[in-house]
């Protein structure tokens, strides 16, 4: 049994040697050029602005001027509500006054359901706008990582990142739908409701009802934070580990083709080495890009609202100032709500960051 193991190895040894092996390189350039088609194709879809090319170049003033200009067009909208929120409490402030002068104060209590009436009519439209829009921003972010991830996994697959390609694809996908459904069935209703506690609260001053308001903006504030963030601690373990299983596995292939390949193994394994780091490269570069798109999907919409929450905290101040607390009342309720969807808006676009940037370090 052992003679014929050792003619069955001679055997192999002698056919690898008379056999004629040939080394050649393989240009990647065509790999290249696909990828960075589908990733202007994917940036051009969702008019970014921006193109595979201008990414490495591309400075903080710049993208700073792309989402400044994606975020002016939104601000007459909120300028213009802070104006009629001031001129409101100042009328309020002084017909009350007036009023509770010529009728002995009987009227003061009806003066300020009027005025709560007044500042409902003038801010609920563009708020429930504002929560409509931030439910589209998060329906089109979960279209672009739907296309985006796939192009960014093919990337990281190149590089040698089969199991953190894989691990990355399924586990961004699935946290990405399951995103975006939540927000479809859960978001409206949970913002409209504070916004209808708030109303009802501020009309009916002995009531409690802004205390269930600020308990759902901590509940799903406190929810969705710790989601994010056990989430993402769990693709980034996943995909260190994997990029550990990846990077040995890539040392492995490189030894057994340096060592059995003869006479040219050592070229091939060089070869290997310099093409994977190309493609390193570009998918370094991919998922940079894949982070620019979000950003510039998400923030301005994250600005938009941060300034309507300043509008409401300005508004608040001015009540307060003039002694018209039913309106404050109502203004740090509605501030609530703001609260819950700039939360989630923050977490959805972290999340995918985050995510994305540990990949690009693990595939390097």
């Amino acid at each position: 049994m052992n003679r014929v193991m050792i003619f069955f190895l001679a055997f192999i040894l002698v056919l690898c040697v008379v056999q004629p092996f040939t080394a050649c390189a393989t240009d990647e350039a065509d790999v290249r050029d696909e990828i960075t088609q589908e990733i202007d194709g994917v940036l051009a879809d969702y008019d970014l602005g921006i193109a595979y090319e201008d990414i490495t170049d591309m400075s903080f003033s710049e993208i700073s001027e792309l989402i400044v200009g994606k975020l002016t067009s939104r601000l007459t909208a909120p300028m213009h509500m802070l104006t009629v929120i001031f001129l409101l409490v100042v009328l309020s402030a002084v017909i009350k006054n007036t009023a509770g002068g010529v009728l002995n104060g009987t009227s003061g209590e009806l003066y300020s359901m009027v005025s709560v009436i007044s500042a409902v009519t003038v801010t609920a439209p563009q708020l429930m706008e504002v929560y409509s829009d931030t439910l589209t921003d998060i329906e089109l972010c979960g279209s672009f990582i739907l296309v985006f991830v796939p192009v960014f996994s093919a990337a990281a697959l190149l590089s040698g990142g089969f199991t953190t390609a894989g691990a990355y694809h399924m586990l961004m996908l699935g946290a990405s739908e399951l995103f975006v459904e939540l927000s479809d069935n859960w978001l409206l209703p949970v913002l409209g409701t504070t916004a209808a506690l708030a109303a009802a609260g501020s009309v009916f001053p002995d009531s409690s009802l802004e205390s269930i308001s600020s308990f759902l903006k901590k509940g799903v504030t406190f929810a969705v934070t710790a989601s994010m963030t056990l989430f993402t601690g769990f693709v980034g373990l996943k995909c260190t580990i994997c990029g550990k299983a990846d990077g040995a596995a890539a040392k492995t292939a490189k030894m057994l083709v340096s060592s059995a390949v003869p006479i040219v193994g050592g070229a091939v394994s060089d070869a290997y080495a310099t093409i994977k780091g190309s493609f390193e490269v570009i998918g370094g570069t991919v998922g940079v890009a894949g982070i620019i798109g979000v950003v510039i999907l998400l923030l301005p919409k994250i600005l938009e609202i941060f300034i309507y929450r300043g509008v409401m905290c300005a508004g608040a101040a001015a009540a307060d100032l003039f002694s018209v607390k039913a309106v404050s009342k109502l203004l740090k309720s509605f501030d609530s709500g703001l609260a819950i969807a700039q939360c989630i808006l923050i977490s959805y676009s972290l999340m995918f960051i985050i995510s994305s940037a540990i990949i690009a370090q693990t595939i390097g």
